[in-house]
């Protein structure tokens, strides 16, 4: 079997993970939440601070108290930091209550519902500002700091006067700073993804663990890339399509590429011979990473063949074949190169399909029924002169049949009508070597082998 296989080299930046593709978190509305306990400890008495985040709200009404909590802070005396989704649904809220009680609170009304978006609320110690998708969309005035030690950091609910804003939907990078992004970091963060060793970097929650979709119930807590704290989970069935484990955003540059049949594609050293989704993430030595994602599929070759009388056919359209002798090393049939191989002895034969960029070998199919040049003559009664040089003489008992010319490879070289009983074959354009004449009349076959001198 031959194949294809491709490569894809690294660019300067060193490979650092290679995995499946990036999975999120889906939160059903009904009670899915992550907590991390003393988490507001990591920002207490900063300056500045910062939250970061793909979201897919599926709440597509949100009436209070139906807000949908994405993440954050919220103890509603002077530790709140977080984003939330209030009504209309299409409208993203975004707060900063400090130690001494004093909100400021920022709207944003277009939140994208059933859709994936990067969003960042980032406070520099005079201003509350939003993002989406890495572009300032709004900003605020805001002064003050935090000071509470024991808040717990949310994901997919946030608790005001004893009302849970459970979140419908998915969250993926979710990430907690000590110090106030800025707009190119944030625009860097949502093409790409978090460079861990950036500073002030608190915490970051990838959500890449588990299988999309699959029975995750032996994972505890959501990891903290960062050391800082791991997630409890609340709620969550961690199986099947919804309260789990899910496909996440696509970050970075994606990269579509097909896998031949019995070939590889090699992808920053991994050698790889399966379909599927891969990602690369490489350090840039900046707030974010580079990301490429390779969506690997797999080319189909069709390498059917049928049997019909004394021809094999490949089922292969639009396609180019090359015929080959199994029982000869797999030695190739000069010449034939067609989708139909008409053979004229017994033996094993298979085809060699190129399709679709790719190339693949059927499977020997076994010719057992007696090859042509073995069968008996039927309506021929002569043949002559054998070898033959330039007139071929064929005598027949019928008035009416087909006459065929083959080469050795089962190629017709000529086809003519019977002109009654005796028939004269010009030869002399033949190139030397043997050949078979079929003959058919009334049902009746014969095949007689004959050699051009």
């Amino acid at each position: 079997m031959r194949a294809f296989s491709a490569i894809l080299l690294a660019g300067p930046l060193a490979l650092t993970s290679l995995a499946q593709t990036q999975n999120a978190l889906d939160f059903d509305g009904t009670g899915d939440e992550v907590t991390v306990p003393n988490a507001s400890a990591l920002i207490a008495n900063s300056a500045a601070f910062s939250i970061t985040c793909w979201v897919n709200p599926n709440s597509t009404s949100t009436p209070y108290p139906n807000f949908d909590a994405f993440a954050g802070f919220r103890d509603d005396i002077g530790a709140d930091f977080y984003l939330l989704q209030v009504a209309p649904a299409n409208t993203l809220e975004g707060r900063l209550k400090n130690s001494l009680g004093v909100d400021h609170t920022i709207t944003y009304p277009g939140l994208l519902l059933n859709t994936w978006q990067h969003l960042a609320l980032v406070y520099d110690g005079s201003q509350l500002v939003l993002y989406q998708n890495g572009v300032q969309v709004s900003s605020i005035p805001a002064t003050g700091t935090i000071i509470s030690t024991t808040g717990a950091f949310r994901m997919g609910n946030l608790v005001f006067q004893n009302v849970n804003f459970d979140m419908n939907g998915q969250l993926d990078e979710v990430s907690l700073w000590n110090t106030a992004l800025t707009a190119q970091q944030v625009d860097c963060i949502a093409q790409s993804g978090i460079n861990v060793a950036t500073p002030g970097l608190q915490l970051y929650y990838k959500m890449d663990q588990g299988v999309a979709g699959g029975n995750n119930t032996t994972i505890t807590a959501l990891t903290d890339a960062m050391g800082n704290g791991d997630g409890t989970f609340t709620g969550f069935t961690l199986t099947g399509a919804g309260s789990n484990f899910v496909g996440g955003a696509t970050l970075g540059t994606t990269i579509n590429e097909q896998i031949c049949p019995g070939g590889s594609y090699t992808f920053d050293g991994q050698v790889l011979t399966q379909p599927g989704s891969y990602t690369a993430t490489y350090t840039t030595g900046g707030t974010c990473d580079s990301i490429v994602t390779l969506v690997l599929g797999f080319t189909t070759v069709n390498t059917n063949l049928i049997q019909s009388g004394n021809n094999l056919v490949s089922q292969a359209v639009g396609a180019q074949y090359q015929w080959l002798d199994c029982g000869n090393g797999y030695a190739e049939i000069p010449g034939a190169t067609a989708p139909t191989y008409q053979y004229t002895t017994s033996g094993s034969y298979a085809v060699e399909v190129t399709q679709n960029g790719c190339l693949d070998t059927s499977a020997c199919v076994t010719v057992s029924t007696v090859g042509l040049a073995e069968q008996n003559a039927g309506p021929v009664l002569a043949v002559y002169p054998d070898p033959v040089e330039n007139e071929l003489w064929v005598e027949l008992d019928a008035q009416e049949a087909n006459i065929t010319v083959l080469d050795a490879a089962g190629r017709v070289v000529s086809a003519q009508r019977a002109q009654g009983r005796r028939n004269r074959l010009a030869a002399d354009a033949l190139a030397p070597g043997m050949y078979f004449l079929r003959v058919e009349s009334d049902g009746r076959l014969g095949v007689v082998r004959f050699v051009k001198r």
